[in-house]
């Protein structure tokens, strides 16, 4: 005689958890789809600031500098050092992106 309630009762149970899961799909899908408009945004603004850095050109500069000059800072190794230090900013930037991680700053 309880049958008929058993059965009824583990539909309505599966009819929750499957109302359950579709809430938690949706959440998960508004969270994607507000983290796309949010990089979207981002994009357009960074678009739009390449304006600024056209007429920055750090070749004239390199260009600049004489000849006797540049001897020297090829035989001091100046490519060298400032590839190591370029190289150490970007480690030390990209660490700084890490939580828990801020060695010393």
């Amino acid at each position: 005689m309880l049958d008929w309630f058993a059965n009824k009762w583990n539909q309505f149970v599966d009819y929750l958890y499957q109302i359950f899961t579709s809430a938690v799909e949706f959440l998960k899908d508004f969270l994607w789809w507000v983290l796309d408009m949010l990089f979207g945004a981002v994009v357009f603004l960074l678009d739009g600031l390449t304006s600024l850095f056209q007429g920055l050109n750090p070749l004239q500069y390199i260009s600049a500098i004489p000849p006797e000059t540049q001897y020297f800072m090829g035989v001091c190794g100046i490519s060298t050092s400032m590839s190591s230090i370029v190289t150490a900013l970007i480690i030390r930037m990209t660490l700084q992106l890490i939580p828990f991680v801020r060695l010393g700053s």
